[in-house]
């Protein structure tokens, strides 16, 4: 049994010949064969309606948040202060934070990358730097390679997933948390206190998310996010089939079946 693993779809727009401007639904594979690779079942999840996000959730066993263009300030509460900001999708923000909050309600399992973070953060209450110009950025070709140090807090989450406190990531963001979102925790700062990572305090929902792009990583630490979420989905999977199976059973036939397996 493979986990089926959602993937928030990437939108743009694109001015094609015949059809004139037109908005495309993608998603970049290297988020498919990372998934592909843990041992999951990815599914592109197209943008729609925010008040469908529970629904859809229902069918799938993890979700992904991937990369992607900037949140509209409007959506916590500011206007927009700099001229860098790109790929405004205000239907979109809405319809991710829906998937957000569904998936909490649920405790269904998430990792956030980039984007995906910044969704988190501003689906609970935090807000974004809208314009990080000091912060280290990748020159073209490092996005695969890494380049600089990014310190994982003792006892977190993501410490026990990637088995270190220190590890070497990509940068491809121009914005960061700014205030952290209610039941929210901090999982890694890069050394110009940027936040590298959030996760949830609650043990009961698996939810992490990374400012970097670990689908871009040749290194085991990236791997062992995408196996950490497969391993979640796949727990959380096997949890609400025996629930199923449970309710679906007369009483008398599951106790005597216990009965017997003793």
């Amino acid at each position: 049994m493979k986990p089926v693993i959602a993937v928030s779809a990437q939108t743009a727009v694109s001015e094609t010949k015949y059809y004139g401007e037109q908005r495309l639904t993608s998603l970049y594979d290297l988020y498919v064969r990372a998934i592909t690779a843990a041992g999951g079942v990815p599914v592109v999840l197209a943008h729609g309606d925010p008040a469908d996000a529970g629904t859809l959730l229902d069918r799938f066993d993890a979700l992904v948040l991937p990369g992607g263009g900037d949140i509209d300030p409007a959506s916590y509460g500011q206007h927009p202060s700099t001229p860098n900001l790109y790929g405004m999708r205000p239907d979109s923000d809405q319809f991710e934070f829906a998937l957000v909050r569904a998936a909490a309600s649920r405790q269904l399992p998430v990792l956030g990358i980039c984007r995906g973070l910044q969704v988190v953060n501003v689906a609970l209450g935090g807000t974004l730097h809208q314009d990080l110009p000091e912060h280290p950025q990748d020159l073209v070709g490092r996005a695969f390679a890494g380049h600089y140090r990014t310190s994982i807090r003792n006892g977190s989450r993501l410490e026990e997933i990637v088995g270190g406190d220190e590890i070497v990531v990509n940068s491809l963001h121009h914005q960061g948390v700014h205030k952290l979102g209610a039941g929210l925790a901090i999982a890694a700062t890069a050394g110009d206190g940027v936040v590298e990572s959030i996760e949830s305090i609650d043990q009961d929902w698996d939810m992490v998310a990374v400012q970097w792009h670990p689908e871009c990583l040749r290194a085991d630490h990236a791997k062992a996010l995408f196996d950490w979420l497969a391993d979640a989905a796949l727990r959380r999977a096997t949890r609400v089939d025996v629930h199923l199976a449970f309710e679906s059973e007369p009483a008398a036939s599951i106790v005597k079946g216990v009965a017997a397996a003793s």
